[in-house]
């Protein structure tokens, strides 16, 4: 009878340690968090998300805590929980500066960021977060394995932006808001200029200005950047805008500033 009890028992600890597959309690450090890197390994990041957490939780002081939440950013990464991820890098890169795996948590942020971004109709806060964070991770470890690849996001995040502006200077021109639809078209030339969207807005801009009685400004403006155009599109509204442009008035019109020596 004892020895059926004693199995008993035996059967309910090992219950309630893994609570059908979830720890409810904390195991011994070491432990622990090897059996997460075991779960992670296997691509079982559901059990691996609930023993770093209890990790995290209940051993607050231990040494390699920072592995803990890389390993949790990581998880969060294949599960594609973008926010979350986010949160463990940020953790990791604020709190644990001299952590080995802070350049892989720099890098991470970013991604986290950047995955977290919508289309350029939409609000590009976390494009921005994105740019700012890439920009940081270059900064700090210009030699990382992944310096290629953040600079392919940046420059997307960027034409994403320039985009951005030259929506709102569409839409801007179609409303007659004229000053506000120059004001974005002027920013997608001066803030991104390496984009198609900086050349694309060069029409745009000379036709608020056209609208807003500025024709001679409108005419020295395209002068000054129509034969630099490359992009086809950009290339043809410039040319029409030009043809519409009514004739000189004999003055000399002072000179407009291209989109490379803008800002």
């Amino acid at each position: 009878m004892r020895l059926v009890a004693a199995f008993l028992v035996v059967v309910l600890v090992s219950g309630c340690a893994t609570g059908g597959g979830r720890p409810l309690a904390p195991a011994a450090s070491t432990d622990q968090l090897r059996v997460a890197k075991q779960r992670y390994e296997q691509h079982d990041y559901a059990e691996a998300v609930d023993l770093l957490k209890g990790y995290i939780q209940f051993q607050s002081g231990a040494s390699d805590l920072d592995e803990a939440h890389f390993l949790l950013g990581m998880c969060y990464v294949k599960r594609q929980e973008w926010p979350l991820a986010a949160t463990e890098f940020s953790i990791l890169s604020t709190d644990f500066q001299d952590s080995p795996r802070l350049p892989d948590a720099q890098y991470w942020l970013g991604v986290s960021y950047w995955r977290q971004s919508k289309s350029a109709p939409y609000d590009q806060d976390m494009t921005r977060r994105a740019i700012a964070q890439f920009d940081r991770f270059l900064s700090m470890f210009p030699d990382h394995p992944q310096v290629a690849e953040v600079k392919e996001h940046r420059g997307a995040a960027r034409e994403r932006l320039a985009e951005k502006a030259f929506r709102n200077g569409k839409l801007y021109l179609k409303l007659h808001y004229w000053e506000p639809a120059r004001y974005y078209f002027s920013l997608a030339r001066s803030d991104y200029p390496e984009t198609r969207w900086a050349e694309r807005s060069l029409a745009g801009e000379a036709e608020a200005l056209i609208a807003l009685n500025k024709a001679e400004q409108a005419r020295a403006l395209l002068d000054a950047n129509r034969d630099t155009l490359t992009d086809p599109e950009a290339k043809a509204r410039a040319q029409a805008i030009t043809k519409k442009l009514p004739p000189t008035t004999g003055g000399t019109p002072s000179p407009a500033p291209s989109a490379g020596a803008a800002g």
